[in-house]
């Protein structure tokens, strides 16, 4: 019997400039509306990313950034 095998690609595709809340949506929009991560139609996609994504997401992921970066940067966390 064949087996087929698996593999898993691991790959860094950036961080936010800064923890904050702004940072974070101005990576998150270029991030999201980058059409090789989300691939589905942008007619939907669109007012889902700037309407509830990115309002709601932007903040609380600024929030929990800041809480773990002590002033090395957000790359030097690894985050």
């Amino acid at each position: 019997m064949h087996q087929t095998k698996t593999g898993i690609l691991l790959a860094n595709l950036g961080t936010p400039d800064a923890p904050t809340p702004g940072a974070v949506k101005r990576y998150l929009r270029q991030f999201l509306s980058d059409k090789r991560v989300v691939d589905t139609s942008r007619l939907l996609w669109w007012p889902l990313l700037r309407g509830v994504i990115l309002p709601i997401r932007s903040p609380r992921v600024g929030e929990a950034l800041s809480v773990r970066v002590d002033g090395r940067g957000i790359a030097a966390d690894g985050i």
